[in-house]
């Protein structure tokens, strides 16, 4: 059974790009997407990671200081 993706939502996209940014220097892979539909954001990006990285990529962007508008799973 795999680990589903999980979107992280931002309030901006220079919040996402910034993301991706702090989730490579921690090693995390992220791809950037198009905010799905139905998701409520100013952001037309959004990061999509493996479900099994998701404490970690959480903890490197707290770490550097990004907040995370929403989590969709």
């Amino acid at each position: 059974m795999s680990i589903p993706e999980v979107i992280f939502v931002f309030s901006s996209n220079a919040d996402a790009m910034i993301a991706t940014k702090a989730l490579k220097d921690a090693g995390v892979a992220a791809k950037m997407i198009p905010r799905p539909a139905g998701v409520d954001s100013t952001a037309n990006l959004c990061l999509s990671i493996d479900g099994s990285v998701e404490a970690q990529a959480a903890a490197a962007l707290s770490g550097a200081g990004i907040a995370l508008g929403a989590i969709v799973k």
